[in-house]
């Protein structure tokens, strides 16, 4: 696992913190031409991760992204963490970033992590410059005593922390003597750059010429530096990985009520086959005051998210520990999960949640062309799944007979008051442990998609999807809160300007793309 790349580089942490709180400080742009993209020229072809940002004021992107930070509130966050990020970054005085930094700084800054030596990643910040000679008054200012030297004719700065610094192609470039070194040969034409890389190019292709931000990683990038990692670094290396990757895009655009998170995958075919899609059509029998859905192309694929859903609702536990319990216990009474089970849901199911009597329930939905053959056989398969609910050297309990919303429904009762019912009708297979998620699944009044806020995050299209998901943040979060499942921190306040958020993936044999949509009115 690589070790941890901020090591020892103080300077460095402390310019990469400024660059990342300029979107959100800064900003009276009218123009929407697309973003200066110089900096991928400087970064070596085999790097880890890369991040660069627009930091061009002129443009209408970040007028819009820093209308929608100010709209979550985040803005006076922002300043009091970049102020708190100055204070503690060493160097000869204090740093005020209007003005010390946005005086001199240019169009764009990028940070790329870099393969060092051994087992410790390089990193190189690229900052570019309007005014070189403002941007070398700062440094000289403010980052202490330094070793001068020259490598390829260009003038470098050698800082005791390790940091070493140039000006070079209108960039102020900080990093590792190794990374700063290795700038100054692609800019004289020795070596492969990252924006001639072929991985790199095919994951950045036809990304919005609105965004304000991109981002990229490699395989190695997410695999040996973001995975390994805990936190939301960790949770993004886990959620990147899938089986061919060689690289993976992110760009981040903002618009006047949204912002949305696109991620573009390159895969290698030969080590896999394209993903099942289906064109989801589920959404009908969705309630239209629904908390959450999530659409798929087969249960497998559901499976996490719904015992995950479970967990939330107070039925669920480990994940992979219930998946393996059931599956032990259906093959104990002679129930494949693939031969019996996986055919009675089809190509499309359905994930949504849905509030009753003031707490969140799970329903499953699928779709099935045949009704009776559905029936009959959940029929058959009844005694073994009531097993599933049996208790510790006890009788199992038997599905009845019901009727829910005028729809006949089989009900299973366990003697500690969890209940397991499930109806088919309207070509519809609906699964739930509530009697009341079943009844607004199986004769809904309005369908999701004709929530104004579904479609502000869900694209109206058809095209095959390999996954689609939508959260009404504002109905979760006001459910939740009282069950204390949002925390203390003050996160809620914040969350609570996000009205809704939707996400919708493609994919093919060679890419993935997904699109990761915030309603932020």
């Amino acid at each position: 696992m690589l070790r941890d790349w901020r090591a020892g580089v103080g300077l460095l942490a402390v310019l990469a913190a400024l660059v990342l709180a300029v979107v959100a400080l800064g900003g009276d742009g009218k123009d929407d031409t697309p973003p200066a993209s110089r900096a991928a020229t400087l970064v070596p072809a085999d790097a880890l991760a890369y991040i660069h940002l627009s930091t061009d004021g002129d443009r209408a992107a970040i007028d819009r992204a820093l209308s929608l930070v100010r709209r979550l509130g985040a803005e006076q966050t922002l300043r009091t963490q970049l102020g708190g990020l100055l204070r503690a970054g060493g160097g000869t005085e204090p740093i005020d970033f209007d003005r010390d930094v946005r005086p001199w700084l240019g169009d764009e800054a990028a940070l790329a992590l870099t393969r060092g030596a051994g087992a410790t990643a390089g990193s190189l910040l690229l900052l570019s410059t309007a005014d070189e000679g403002k941007a070398r008054a700062f440094i000289s200012r403010t980052a202490g005593p330094a070793r001068r030297g020259t490598y390829g004719g260009i003038a470098t700065a050698s800082y005791g922390n390790g940091a070493v610094t140039a000006f070079l192609d209108g960039f102020l470039i900080v990093g590792q003597q190794r990374s700063v070194r290795g700038a100054i040969d692609r800019a004289a034409g020795r070596g492969r750059a990252l924006a001639d890389d072929a991985t790199y190019r095919a994951a950045t292709v036809e990304q919005p010429e609105s965004r304000v931000a991109d981002a990229y990683a490699s395989v190695d990038g997410v695999r040996r530096l973001l995975a390994p990692q805990r936190g939301l670094l960790g949770l993004a290396g886990a959620l990147l990985d899938q089986r061919g990757l060689r690289g993976t895009a992110l760009t981040l655009t903002a618009q006047d009520s949204s912002a949305t998170v696109r991620v573009h995958a390159v895969l290698d075919a030969r080590a896999r086959g394209a993903s099942p899609t289906f064109t989801p059509t589920l959404t009908r029998s969705v309630p239209r005051d629904a908390l959450a859905y999530a659409g798929f192309a087969g249960l497998e694929r559901a499976a996490p998210l719904l015992l995950g859903l479970g967990g939330l609702t107070g039925i669920g536990g480990d994940t992979g520990e219930l998946m393996a319990q059931a599956g032990r216990l259906l093959a104990d009474s002679g129930v494949s999960f693939v031969r019996d089970v996986l055919p009675l849901f089809g190509k499309e199911v359905a994930v949504t949640l849905v509030e009753v009597d003031g707490a969140p329930a799970v329903a499953l939905l699928a779709r099935t062309p045949d009704e009776e053959r559905t029936r009959a056989a959940l029929l058959r398969l009844e005694p073994a799944i009531a097993k599933l609910f049996a208790p510790e050297g006890g009788e199992a309990p038997r599905f009845t007979g019901a009727e829910v919303g005028g729809t006949a429904v089989r009900r299973l009762a366990t003697a500690d008051g969890a209940e397991l019912d499930y109806a088919v009708a309207n070509g519809t297979l609906a699964v739930s442990t509530s009697a009341g998620a079943l009844a607004a699944v199986v004769r809904p009044r309005g369908t999701i998609d004709a929530n104004p806020d579904y479609k502000a995050v869900i694209p109206d299209s058809q095209s095959e999807l390999t996954s689609i998901v939508f959260f009404d943040f504002s109905q979760l979060l006001s459910l939740f809160e009282p069950l204390g499942l949002t925390g203390d921190s003050g996160l809620a306040t914040n969350l609570q300007r996000v009205r809704a958020v939707g996400l919708v993936s493609t994919s093919g044999e060679t890419q993935t793309t997904a699109e990761l949509t915030f309603e932020i009115p």
